[in-house]
C-alpha cells in the first residue's frame, strides 16, 4: 500500500503543469469545512504530506477542461451511514481488485480522477526493524497515479465528502528490492484525458492504459 505521499502545495504550479482550472470554490469550501470541522476536514501540514483523511488537490474531467480541486485521500462510499473501519485499506485501490471490491466497483469506469504528488512514503523491513523510506522518480519533479473517487453527502445536506483512492500495482524491481511489494501506478501522460473519461472507452482500454506506465526508476532515501 501507498501508506503516505508528499504533494506540491503551489496550486498555480500544479494547475500548469498539467493545463488544469483551479476550482476555487471548492478550495473555499474546503477552508470554510476545515474551520467549522477540523477533525472531518484536515489539510496537510507544513511538509505538505498527505496521509489518509487528508485532503489533497486532485485533477478530474468537466467537460473538455480538467478541473483542479480537493478531495480526501480515503475514500468514503457515497450512502454510507458511517465512515469505513480504520483497518481496512480504502485509500489504495489494487488494480487487480477494481471489478471485485465493492467500494471500488461502482467507481471504476464512472469516477475517475488523477492525483499528483512529488513522491510517496512506505514502511518496510530493514535491518530486522520497521522503517520509513521515500520513493521518487529519478529526474523527475512531479508523478501522478490514476485514481477512483466518491461524493458522500449527509442526510441534512449540511456536510458532502469529496474522496479518493490512488490505484497501486506490482513495484518496479528497484522497488521491490527495498522491500515493499506495491507502488502507484505512474499513468503514461499520453493517456491522461483516456482514463479522465472513461465513458468513452472499454474497460479493455482502460486496463492497458493502466498496465502501460511512465519509463521511470525510482531513487530512495530512509526518511
Amino acid at each position: 500500500m501507498c501508506f503516505s505521499v508528499q504533494i506540491d502545495r503551489n496550486l498555480n504550479r500544479v494547475a500548469n503543469r498539467f493545463g488544469a482550472e483551479i476550482s476555487r470554490e471548492s478550495f473555499l469550501r474546503l477552508n470554510d469545512s476545515k474551520t467549522s470541522n477540523p477533525k472531518m476536514f484536515k489539510v496537510p501540514d507544513e511538509d505538505n504530506r498527505i496521509f489518509p483523511n487528508v485532503h489533497a488537490p486532485v485533477i478530474i474531467k468537466s467537460g473538455d477542461k480538467r478541473i483542479l480541486k480537493p478531495m480526501r485521500y480515503r475514500v468514503r462510499p457515497a450512502g454510507s451511514k458511517e465512515e469505513v473501519p480504520s483497518k481496512y485499506n480504502v485509500f489504495n485501490a489494487r488494480l487487480d481488485a477494481l471489478e471485485t471490491r465493492k467500494t471500488w466497483m461502482p467507481l471504476f469506469m464512472s469516477n475517475h480522477a488523477l492525483f499528483p504528488f512529488t513522491n510517496f512514503y512506505e514502511w518496510v523491513e530493514h535491518e530486522g526493524k520497521k522503517k520509513l523510506i521515500t520513493f521518487k522518480p529519478e529526474d523527475r519533479d512531479i508523478m501522478w497515479a490514476p485514481a477512483l473517487y466518491d461524493v458522500w453527502q449527509s442526510h441534512d445536506g449540511r456536510e458532502r465528502i469529496e474522496s479518493f483512492a490512488l490505484i497501486t500495482t506490482d513495484p518496479p524491481p528497484e522497488i521491490e528490492r527495498m522491500g515493499h511489494d506495491r507502488c502507484p501506478i505512474f499513468l503514461k501522460e499520453e493517456y491522461i484525458d483516456d482514463w479522465l473519461t472513461p465513458e468513452n472507452e472499454t474497460r479493455d482500454e482502460v486496463y492497458e492504459m493502466l498496465k502501460e506506465q511512465e519509463s521511470v526508476t525510482y531513487s530512495y532515501a530512509w526518511a
